[in-house]
């Protein structure tokens, strides 16, 4: 058996901060289970700046030259965090292995982009760093997403169902002996921006959407985009949420409040009708079981309630919420076990939920100056 110790990073879209999580974990010889035992050590999550919370916005807009720059700049910039993060430890990680932010994200175009330069980071803190995990699947016919079901497969197989509502929500289901995951719906980038329209930077607890009517002509414009008609695998890309799903929001003359509670529910209804395409599909049945719920998106309250209640009453699904540092620092796990998986030259991307060719190994690594892997 060898331990080891990953410092995941994980950059949102919904650009609520950085999430650092220094995970341990217990591997087995070749031949046993990959992952026999883990914990998250510490995890903190990080403000951006309000100079990184504006660049990052309008990334998508810049020229080659400033793209490069902002991808090097906020690169160094997680290397500070990081470091700041691992002097109030005395334990230091074999690696660090980081998300990046999500600046374009095109699979039909075989391309996506994650910015911070994982070369900035090895050099700033000296430890190996992982980077770039999606490129290898997009390349090879893949949506490089969602990344999160080697973790549930791995950490967490006791659902068969779970959910993470981040920026956008993703549901991932194990059926059989295999799993399938996708990108449901915009979740928490859109809820906030309805928020910032009340004047808060979120809807704590759900309390302003619970004030709302829900609108059902909005719901049904929104449910004409093709991306919610369209067959998995299949993953969101945030300038396509601006571009195509904000400007039907924008266009109906409801007050914030109104226009909170509808995509609450919105929100709810995609997941139970995903839910039921992949039982319908996949020729399986949910009905009794647990769903794992994770992200921030688990604290709105009146979100939870909508998704309970309709997963309940239409698939028979009871919805389960972890402790808080799950909740809250899954996806920094996540990056910390697909770091560990890319050391040991083990797949973290699955064919059967991106629809890549194959398996496929993600991760660009940088050696820094510590102790090579």
């Amino acid at each position: 058996m060898k331990v080891y110790h990953g410092l995941g990073v994980m950059s949102g879209s919904s650009l609520d901060g950085i999430d650092f999580a220094l995970c341990r974990f217990e591997c087995g010889d070749e031949g046993e289970k990959t992952v026999l035992d883990w914990e998250i050590v510490e995890a903190e999550t990080f403000e951006l700046s309000v100079f990184w919370e504006e660049r990052l916005k309008k990334a998508y807009l810049s020229s080659a030259k400033e793209l490069w720059l902002a991808h090097v700049t906020f690169g160094k910039y997680i290397g500070d965090l990081a470091n700041t993060f691992l002097k109030r430890t005395s334990i230091k990680p074999d690696f660090i292995s980081s998300h990046g932010h999500t600046v374009f994200h095109e699979p039909q175009n075989h391309m996506t982009l994650q910015i911070g330069h994982g070369a900035s980071i090895a050099a700033i803190t000296g430890y190996p760093t992982i980077c770039d995990f999606r490129s290898t699947d997009v390349a090879l016919n893949g949506q490089g997403a969602p990344m999160i079901p080697v973790a549930e497969s791995l950490l967490f197989s006791e659902y068969p169902l779970c959910l993470n509502i981040g920026g956008i929500v993703n549901v991932s289901a194990r059926v059989d002996d295999h799993y399938i995951a996708f990108d449901v719906s915009p979740a928490n980038q859109v809820l906030n921006k309805l928020a910032s329209m009340s004047g808060q930077a979120f809807d704590q607890d759900g309390l302003t959407a619970r004030k709302g009517v829900l609108q059902p002509e909005l719901i049904l414009e929104l449910n004409k985009l093709d991306y919610f008609n369209g067959q998995y695998p299949k993953s969101l890309d945030n300038n396509w949420i601006m571009k195509e799903l904000w400007p039907i929001i924008k266009s109906f003359d409801y007050s914030p409040e109104d226009k909170l509670n509808t995509f609450c529910n919105f929100i709810a209804e995609r997941i139970s009708q995903e839910i039921k395409s992949v039982c319908l599909k996949e020729n399986t049945d949910f009905h009794g079981q647990s769903m794992l719920v994770t992200g921030g998106g688990a604290y709105n309250q009146y979100l939870m309630e909508c998704i309970a209640e309709i997963c309940l009453n239409e698939n028979g699904i009871h919805v389960s919420i972890p402790p808080k540092q799950i909740v809250e620092f899954k996806e920094a796990l996540l990056m910390a076990l697909a770091g560990l998986l890319r050391v040991k030259n083990i797949p973290n991307m699955m064919a059967t939920v991106t629809g890549a060719s194959v398996d496929n190994i993600g991760g660009c690594i940088y050696q820094g100056t510590k102790e090579m892997i």
